[in-house]
């Protein structure tokens, strides 16, 4: 007895094809998707990370700022110099990071709406002529992509009344009671406002005249 053999019309066969390109279309898609979302999580995580580990040095670095002259001439005291965007001051750094007492410059680098904020360390020489300093190594960057930076000093004046908040610190000889720092990063990440009191509070009189 013979049966009738019969296979698949061709319109069947480009249905079929049709079917798996559709799913392969899909599958595709949903892969690439995944990929995103996958990429843009790791961004935000480096980006998290780059913004708790930029706050953590400023509050250490800035909150242990040391009244002392960085000057040759002793007649010229200043160690801190604060203006709304770029902020010196003289801080011991740890020793995984060279250690020793260190000259600090925060400042941003770089074109308008990118720029990067970079900390430049200089080492302070004591000699019986006085006290000098001494770059070394590359600026480090603390943050990138920094739309904006602004820095605010609270303390007392010479005469030991309070200040508000300062858009510039006028007295290179004193420290101040407490910085701010406010910044627009671009990015998913928003900078919370940091504000650092300094450990060593000569502000109240005997930070100089």
């Amino acid at each position: 007895m013979r049966r009738n053999q019969r296979g698949f019309t061709l319109l069947e066969v480009l249905l079929v094809i049709s079917l798996l390109g559709i799913l392969l279309m899909l599958v595709a898609g949903a892969l690439l998707g995944a990929n995103r979302a996958v990429l843009k999580a790791e961004r935000y995580t480096t980006s998290l990370d780059e913004s708790r580990a930029a706050q953590a040095f400023l509050r250490a670095s800035i909150s242990q700022a040391l009244p002392l002259n960085t000057s040759e001439d002793d007649a010229s005291r200043s160690f801190f110099e604060g203006s709304a965007q770029r902020l010196q001051f003289v801080a011991t750094l740890p020793d995984e990071l060279g250690g020793g007492i260190q000259v600090h410059t925060l400042e941003l680098q770089g074109p308008q709406g990118a720029s990067d904020l970079q900390v430049t360390f200089a080492q302070v020489q004591t000699a019986a002529n006085g006290a000098s300093l001494k770059s070394w190594g590359e600026p480090q960057v603390l943050l990138h992509n920094v739309e904006s930076l602004s820095f605010g000093y609270r303390g007392f004046t010479p005469n030991g009344k309070p200040t508000g908040w300062l858009n510039s610190w006028p007295w290179s000889n004193r420290l101040p009671g407490a910085v701010r720092i406010d910044l627009r990063v671009r990015g998913a990440v928003e900078w919370v406002t940091q504000v650092v009191a300094l450990r060593l509070d000569l502000s109240g009189g005997a930070g100089g005249q």
